[in-house]
């Protein structure tokens, strides 16, 4: 006999009955549901019978061990200080380097790996000549007879990503393309096609258009290789996403589950079934204020468990200060530190999947998913990710929703502890500018990266100057 066995079942209209009545007359829409900018109505309750209801297709999470990986981000523009900072970093923790900007010499990149042991350290490279760059990675691997096949390393430039960020091509459309194609005709093991949705996050974006954007390139990246033919499982198993990681807690957790199921159902229809997304998650900086700065590390601590308990692969966490000053070492172990803590003194390793089987999340999943999935097949109706960069689209619908956010924060509906709400009047630091938006001419619309507390912080210190 089991423990609930005496007792009846209570089904959804059963609670939601009592919720009327125990609000005596109140409105139980405009009272307890709320909307969310991905216009999700969240519910006071959710159960097993809510679920069933909103689910419209049948699918599980992919399996998540939870041993993520801890990633720092280090410059290149000095090779032999990259390679100290490098070591710091490892030393204190960190067990996963990537690597930005330009290496030019087959030297410049042995010095850049000395003392790193890639065959234990994950190390990704990233700059706009990944296919020298793996040149250099192999001849590092015969030069130190290293077995590339034990080698745990990605070489990765996001060409749409970095033209939405400058409104220009590195080359132009052909060039870039071509080297694409080069640099993935290769076969190897390696991760070499990067999706960079902390694009789309960094300048406002819903969760939702996170996700449709995301495997929207994702999509054009695997037909541009398709057509080349390429074989579509190599292809797959080559692509890494990512995503950033915002304040919005439970949603945030959905958003990489949902990720890790819509990769799935895209990759099926290409008759993909062995291919998991690969998620590197980087937490937000649209959210991070320079007034009040160690606020930042609190943010910075929930957004990292978002991303480890919705199951993604590696993580960086954005050093507290970088929006008023250089990161400095203290901040880049701060950073480190907070996911040592989650992983030795909360254990958040040590449990796959935390959130299966809890109502509310597997409904924002469904939720996300199937909105996700609705605004992706639209950007595919319509010519696909670059047709709709070309046009501006996908850039003035994000500029819409970062407009609204920024509105919000300013009336208050929307709040950033220590920027619109319990303000530290005292502070005099300066403020650094987040925007990538380009004066130059360009071929397309740039898509401006922001930080949301600048304008009421700059507001701010205006007035008090």
């Amino acid at each position: 006999m089991g423990l609930f066995d005496d007792f009846d079942e209570v089904s959804h209209q059963h609670w939601t009955e009592k919720i009327i009545k125990d609000l005596k007359g109140k409105d139980f829409n405009e009272n307890l549901i709320w909307n969310s900018i991905e216009d999700i109505a969240v519910q006071p309750f959710y159960n097993q019978e809510s679920l069933t209801n909103n689910r419209s297709k049948d699918y599980t999470v992919p399996n998540n061990t939870n041993h993520w990986k801890i990633r720092s981000q280090v410059d290149t523009t000095n090779i032999s200080d990259a390679n100290s900072k490098a070591l710091f970093l490892l030393s204190r923790g960190c067990n996963s380097i990537q690597f930005n900007g330009q290496i030019s010499s087959q030297n410049d990149f042995n010095t850049l790996l000395k003392g790193i042991d890639i065959d234990i350290i994950h190390v990704h490279f990233y700059n706009s000549n990944p296919t020298q760059t793996l040149v250099f990675l192999t001849h590092f691997c015969e030069l130190n007879r290293l077995n590339l096949k034990d080698i745990n390393s990605s070489v990765g430039y996001d060409y749409l990503g970095e033209l939405l960020l400058s409104g220009n091509w590195n080359t132009n459309e052909k060039e870039d393309l071509e080297q694409f194609y080069q640099l993935n005709l290769q076969k190897n093991q390696f991760k070499t096609i990067l999706v960079n949705g902390l694009y789309f996050n960094n300048a406002g974006a819903t969760i939702t258009q996170e996700l449709a954007y995301s495997f929207s390139q994702a999509v054009f990246y695997l037909n541009t290789l398709l057509e080349k033919g390429i074989d579509i499982n190599a292809v797959a198993n080559k692509i890494s996403f990512n995503f950033g990681i915002g304040s919005n807690y439970f949603f945030e957790i959905a958003k990489i589950r949902a990720a890790k199921i819509l990769w799935k159902l895209i990759l099926n229809e290409y008759g993909v079934t062995n291919a998991d997304a690969h998620i590197h998650a980087t937490t937000s900086s649209t959210n991070y204020s320079s007034f009040d700065a160690h606020n930042n590390i609190l943010r910075a601590t929930t957004e990292a468990m978002s991303a480890i308990i919705g199951g993604a692969n590696s993580i960086s966490v954005v050093p507290f200060n970088v929006n008023y000053e250089s990161s400095s070492d203290f901040s880049e172990r701060i950073a480190i530190n907070v996911q040592h803590i989650l992983k030795e003194e909360v254990f958040l390793d040590k449990v796959a999947d935390a959130s299966k089987g809890a109502y509310y999340i597997e409904n924002l999943t469904d939720e996300i998913v199937n909105k996700s999935l609705t605004l992706f097949q639209n950007i595919e109706q319509n010519g696909g990710f670059l047709a709709n960069i070309k046009n501006g689209v996908i850039q003035n619908s994000i500029h819409k929703v970062a407009n609204q956010k920024q509105e919000e924060y300013k009336k208050g509906t929307r709040i950033l502890l220590g920027v619109n709400k319990h303000q530290n009047k005292s502070t005099n630091k300066h403020i650094l500018s987040k925007s990538k938006s380009s004066t130059n001419q360009t071929l397309i619309t740039v898509l401006e990266q922001v930080v949301f507390a600048n304008k009421i912080e700059s507001t701010f210190q205006a007035t008090n100057a």
